[in-house]
């Protein structure tokens, strides 16, 4: 951490030997200007900007093997028009370049999907997109001041773990797309709701895919950095980088929609750069959210276990 430990009020003897604080407890309003001014420090000394610039480049190399992996397990339950729908649905927020960039080389996968292609390809792309989660372990602990331990085959087999785990749930999410219409349907005319289900539906997909963002975010803050704090899936960080990172994705849209001068400046990597930009501010959102976390952990960590164990910088979790 870069400021100084939250000291305990020191407690003195009273009449009747009652234990009294000689110090006033801070008002919410000062934790909340410690809270700002500590998040500034932390920000600047992290250098999230440089962090973010960095994961952009590991987030290249790892996104399209990610993308074939996961194409890869759909394809084997799913059909073709479920998976584009998906992609489509995943990709609605980001913007139209790097949106269209992602689903061309989703359909170029789809087109050349076979047998060998799900045994070799699939392999080489669960080690390939799992890299990218090995350069996000180390942002996380320098993010969260933390030493690594762990040993190297430990690093690695998380790292697969999570890219295979995270690869599930995409595809989980893309076979609810398909199983709630049908059940949904199914149960609104058995019921005679009418058109009830498709006005739910509608917002509940919605709701559906950003508790499924943070519960990614969220197993990302807690396996990937050297820590043994508790798994939370809302956390403030988490629910604030989320939010963060659909802000961004849709203002930089907008921003691509009136100003765009990429292909004027940079002609036919117009579009890798939009690409590489918009990875960069997704990561600049993720990294955000685990600084807010670490910046609570430290103001409150003479008060919570959990808060503790996020913050000591020494703390070398047994459980790791």
């Amino acid at each position: 951490m870069t400021t100084d430990d939250v000291d305990k009020p020191p407690l003195t003897q009273v009449a009747g030997g009652r234990p009294r604080s000689d110090v006033k407890k801070p008002r919410s309003g000062n934790v909340a200007v410690r809270f700002f001014q500590q998040l500034a420090r932390e920000l600047v000394a992290d250098r999230i900007g440089n962090l973010g610039a960095m994961m952009a480049y590991y987030a290249v190399l790892a996104l399209f093997p990610m993308l074939v992996f996961v194409v890869t397990l759909a394809m084997l339950v799913l059909d073709d028009a479920t998976v584009q729908q998906g992609v489509a649905m995943a990709t609605q927020t980001m913007p139209g370049a790097t949106r269209d960039l992602i689903a061309t080389r989703v359909q170029s996968f789809m087109d050349n999907a076979g047998a060998g292609f799900a045994i070799g390809s699939a392999a080489l792309a669960l080690w390939g997109s799992s890299r990218g989660v090995v350069a996000l372990s180390g942002a996380l602990n320098a993010m969260f001041d933390k030493q690594e331990t762990r040993p190297w085959w430990k690093r690695q087999a998380t790292a697969i773990g999570v890219t295979l785990a995270v690869a599930i749930l995409v595809v989980l999410a893309l076979a609810l797309l398909v199983v709630g219409p049908l059940v949904g349907h199914w149960v609104a005319d058995r019921f005679g709701l009418g058109d009830a289900f498709d006005v739910a539906w509608g917002i509940i997909r919605w709701l559906g895919a950003g508790v499924l963002v943070m519960f990614v975010w969220a197993v990302l803050y807690k396996v990937l950095p050297n820590t043994g704090a508790p798994f939370r899936i809302f956390t403030p960080g988490a629910a604030i980088g989320v939010t963060m990172w659909l802000g961004v994705s849709y203002l930089f849209g907008l921003y691509l929609a009136h100003f765009d001068r990429y292909e004027v400046t940079y002609g036919a990597l117009g579009t890798a750069i939009i690409f590489l930009t918009w990875l960069w501010l997704s990561n600049v959102a993720l990294l955000f959210g685990a600084e807010i976390n670490d910046v609570l952990a430290d103001l409150r960590k003479h008060r919570s276990t959990a808060a503790a164990q996020l913050a000591d910088v020494h703390e070398q979790p047994s459980s790791q």
